[in-house]
């Protein structure tokens, strides 16, 4: 019973979580390169992510039966493998994201009057964005995973767990929606070597921070330009 109960309370977060993205994608405010938050509102943004820690962590922390919380202690046993694989995964990362920013271009074009207001607002993303991620693996990577683990298998575990990230990715585009799956699956076997969800956090804020650098410069560069 406590286990379908945990499983209840999963699937409303993830139910609550998807409206909210999609709400966010209706609004055009889904991610950087939106329309709202190019034309310089970022609020919606904001909300979103704000929205989605709530959802992820207050919910679990005040309706969830059982959080295993050796998951989320860091690491301290890894051994020499796991480190060298954690590091290559790393590294490959940054490769595919330096391919991936090859002939792309960036709209630069920041009124100097506007220089200080969207710099405030993209320091607060990289804030409220790393804090997203980190509840967005703590959600998906340690409460459903290892619940789905405890009353499926592993196997069903990482199977649901891939679709249901795939699935909120989707507002985003095919291709983040099929990139989602083995960066997901990658996520999901680095959190059951570890038996913690740190190496999962780690990766992800690498591969957010790294991808979405080229968006955030512009409006951090002109700041620092305007007050010169």
């Amino acid at each position: 019973m406590a286990l379908q109960n945990q499983l209840g309370v999963l699937v409303m977060c993830y139910i609550l979580l998807f409206l909210l993205c999609l709400w966010a994608w209706k609004m055009k405010s889904e991610n950087l390169v939106s329309e709202k938050v190019l034309n310089g509102n970022w609020n919606l943004l904001h909300i979103r992510h704000i929205g989605g820690i709530l959802i992820m962590t207050a919910i679990p922390a005040v309706f969830l039966p059982v959080i295993p919380e050796n998951l989320f202690h860091w690491p301290g046993s890894a051994g020499l493998i796991q480190t060298l694989t954690l590091t290559i995964a790393a590294l490959i990362l940054l490769l595919l994201v330096k391919n991936n920013r090859h002939g792309l271009v960036v709209d630069e074009s920041i009124n100097d009057k506007d220089a200080s207001f969207h710099a405030f607002h993209a320091i607060l993303y990289i804030v409220v964005r790393s804090t997203f991620l980190i509840c967005y693996e703590f959600f998906f990577r340690g409460c459903i995973l290892f619940s789905c683990i405890d009353q499926f298998g592993t196997l069903a575990a990482i199977i649901i767990n891939l679709v249901l990230y795939a699935l909120i990715h989707s507002f985003n585009g095919k291709k983040e929606m099929y990139g989602a799956v083995p960066f997901g699956l990658m996520l999901c076997l680095f959190t059951i070597w570890y038996q913690s969800v740190w190496p999962a956090i780690l990766l992800h804020l690498l591969l957010s921070s790294s991808h979405e650098s080229i968006f955030l410069f512009p409006f951090l560069r002109k700041k620092s330009t305007s007050v010169i």
